[in-house]
């Protein structure tokens, strides 16, 4: 018998052995993928779990500044002695965007996200590295319970997310829409004229709402209109980008016509059918400011990158804007800026076209 040749076969079994067992252990730690069940719905809205390597000793959370009655909330809890949280949300009846972090600092960079982030010098998006970095965000939806384990890998590093709860794939895939609008933006970057632009563009969103469909039945029905939300409004809000920021020159020609019918094909929507799930999806809000500035210009033929909210603007969009939109975008960038007597006049403008409106008790906290 040929000793070398059995030690030989022994030592490839073995490393076979090891494979094998590496990839089932793989697979056994990654989500599974089952249909989403509504039977797992709670009486409690909730968000618990522990934390590793945190760098404090507290969990911050907040709502982001989405046009939507719960924005700009938030709180915190000092952990356990085994480094544990809980949050929970009573009277929610509608899903909302969430925030953790473990310095209270990174929630002052909510409001970039919309209002800083867009102006005449330089235009700032979605970026999926604010999402998971110094804070990771989560889709809180009534009855559900969120269940983490986040592990910090340093202070500004990326924060790994394990979820345990239920309907745990509902959870991870909302992970993976942070850089929906980044496929957008790459296909629009490299193309070499505003037809090959838009060719591009609806290539790829059919592409990503097919993705999409693939999903429908391991999500929430709610988490799917979101998400197809992010993807079709992540287009158009790119395209604005192109024409406003990045052709700035051939636009601003184009401006002094008539706008050509595909370029109104792209960015214009039905503004009668906007749902709860797009007003307070992220690419939605962020395509409204764009959206703003470009229809502001086309009334005045002349191009402005971005417009300052005041008295014209706040006029302006209560005419473009979507019935659903127009009163928590007003309120938010009222509870946004500095307050002085022109915005006092139009907080009290807001509130009495708006006498039910679910901000009016911290506008008028924040203006008298």
């Amino acid at each position: 018998m040929n000793i070398d040749k059995v030690f030989r076969n022994m030592k490839e079994l073995t490393t076979i052995l090891i494979l094998f067992l590496t990839i089932t252990i793989s697979c056994n730690q990654q989500t599974q993928r089952l249909p989403f069940d509504n039977s797992f719905i709670k009486e409690k809205t909730s968000i618990k779990g522990k934390v590793n390597k945190w760098t404090t000793d507290t969990v911050y959370y907040a709502t982001l500044p989405f046009h939507s009655p719960y924005s700009t909330v938030d709180g915190f809890k000092v952990l356990t002695s085994d480094n544990t949280f809980e949050f929970t949300f009573n009277n929610n009846d509608k899903p909302f965007v969430l925030l953790l972090t473990p310095e209270k600092k990174f929630l002052d960079h909510r409001s970039f996200l919309l209002f800083e982030g867009f102006t005449d010098e330089y235009y700032k998006g979605y970026c999926k590295k604010f999402f998971s970095m110094p804070m990771t965000t989560y889709i809180i939806e009534p009855g559900s319970e969120s269940i983490v384990e986040l592990t910090k890998a340093s202070r500004y590093g990326e924060t790994k997310i394990k979820f345990l709860n239920d309907n745990a794939f509902n959870s991870d895939y909302y992970q993976t829409t942070f850089d929906l609008d980044q496929r957008f933006d790459e296909v629009v970057t490299l193309a070499k004229t505003r037809e090959k632009a838009i060719e591009s563009l609806n290539v790829k969103l059919i592409e990503l709402l097919a993705d999409l469909d693939k999903e429908q039945k391991y999500i929430s029905p709610f988490l799917y209109k979101y998400v197809k939300a992010e993807i079709q409004f992540g287009a158009k809000k790119e395209f604005l980008r192109y024409l406003l920021f990045d052709h700035k020159d051939e636009t601003a020609l184009l401006l002094r016509k008539e706008i050509p019918s595909d370029i109104k094909e792209v960015i214009e929507f039905d503004k009668e059918k906007v749902d709860y799930p797009t007003l307070i999806s992220h690419e939605y809000n962020e395509f409204i400011e764009l959206y703003l500035n470009f229809k502001f210009s086309e009334m005045q033929k002349e191009l402005t990158i971005y417009k300052e909210f005041d008295k014209e603007k706040f006029d302006f969009a209560l005419k473009e804007l979507p019935e659903a939109s127009k009163y928590n975008y007003l309120a938010n960038n009222l509870l946004y800026i500095n307050c002085n007597e022109q915005t006092k006049e139009l907080v009290t403008s807001l509130v009495d076209q708006y006498p039910d409106g679910e901000l009016n008790d911290k506008l008028l906290k924040k203006y008298n």
